[in-house]
């Protein structure tokens, strides 16, 4: 027996695989390693939503009071719609470091430049695109809009860059629809420095924590198990469509899946709808929007690319500088980023005494 696609060993993960797949693990050591390897990156995602938990009643009213005056100045995004009653616990304390990780997913990473054949079907379209995700070199800088479904303020600006020598080492910001900064997450494993942004009642909080843990977590490299997820999910489609369509910026491809009910097993990633627009000539994501559950949440995303350049490792600014009116807060190293933001963010709070 040959060895397993990824799309198989996702199968296996989820618990879905067949009972010759299963067997086949027990015996290959490279399909095992896989296995092991994609289960590390579930066990990290799930790790880093159930680090959100609950946020005390007090910091939770303050933040509901922000969102409920109707100022536009949410810095978290979530996955999902949520009434008021459910919004803190679990997936609404989801800061620029979640919004990397789901930008990243919609992203698909900036693809490099192919001879683009003539005629292509839709799987090798997307077959393209997923030989190619690790081959970014440089310091990448991205420009896009994200909307997220039931997120108010958007779409969102973002502004993402990555060193694709050290994935570990990035920055992300979000701005909203008004142009004003809501989140943000810079990591320098060289320096063992991460920090974070959030806004609270229209005000930026910074949290700088020194001598962070080792491994480094990656978002990035946490996501690509994702965009591998759904570029698969996309190909084993029984029937996606492929058409092309001329525009003042060249001809682009379009692909696009069925909508589908849920598939009703308790997966890690499950999509029910995505069309993405591809660049003809270079095969670079311009566009994507998508719909399904991920960790079973809800979740329903677009996104829009504006501008994709390398940049000159001594022009990359990967940097946060609290501006005069923010408040800086020196965080404690913890197991990642989602616990060191909202540790620190609730210790503030304390301190403040609600004010």
């Amino acid at each position: 027996m040959t060895c397993l696609t990824d799309l198989e060993v996702h199968a296996v993960v989820d618990d879905q695989a067949s009972e010759a797949n299963r067997e086949h693990v027990m015996t290959c050591a490279p399909c095992q390693r896989r296995v092991d390897e994609r289960r590390h990156h579930m066990r990290n995602l799930t790790a880093a939503i159930d680090l959100l938990g609950e946020v005390p009643a007090e910091l939770n009213d303050r933040v509901q009071h922000a969102i409920a005056s109707g100022r536009a100045v949410r810095g978290s995004t979530v996955l999902r719609h949520t009434t008021s009653s459910s919004f803190w616990p679990r997936a609404g304390w989801i800061s620029a470091a979640a919004t990397a990780a789901v930008v990243a997913v919609v992203v698909f990473v900036v693809l490099p430049r192919f001879g683009a054949p003539t005629r292509l079907s839709a799987s090798q379209v997307l077959e393209r695109s997923l030989q190619t995700l690790a081959t970014g070199t440089g310091v990448e800088s991205l420009d896009y809009e994200l909307t997220i479904d039931g997120v108010a303020g958007g779409p969102f600006r973002i502004k993402h860059l990555i060193d694709r020598s050290n994935p570990n080492h990035y920055r992300v910001a979000s701005y909203g629809a008004d142009g004003l900064l809501r989140s943000a997450i810079s990591q320098d494993p060289a320096r063992q420095q991460r920090i974070q942004v959030i806004q609270v009642d229209g005000r930026n909080y910074f949290v700088k924590v020194a001598g962070i843990r080792e491994p480094v977590l990656s978002l990035p490299q946490m996501a690509q198990a994702l965009v591998e997820s759904i570029i698969r999910m996309m190909q084993a489609t029984a029937d996606p469509t492929l058409t092309l369509q001329d525009t003042p910026h060249g001809r682009e491809y379009i692909v696009e899946t069925p909508t589908v009910a849920s598939h009703g097993a308790a997966a890690t990633l499950d999509l029910y709808h995505a069309r993405t627009v591809i660049s003809a000539e270079d095969f670079r994501i311009h566009e994507f929007e998508g719909s399904g559950t991920l960790l079973r949440q809800p979740f329903s995303v677009s996104f829009k690319l504006l501008e994709q350049t390398v940049v000159g490792a001594a022009e990359a600014n990967f940097s946060l500088e609290p501006g005069p009116d923010d408040v800086a807060i020196e965080g404690t190293p913890g197991e990642g980023p989602f616990e060191e933001l909202l540790t620190a963010i609730v210790r503030e709070a304390g301190r403040t005494g609600g004010r």
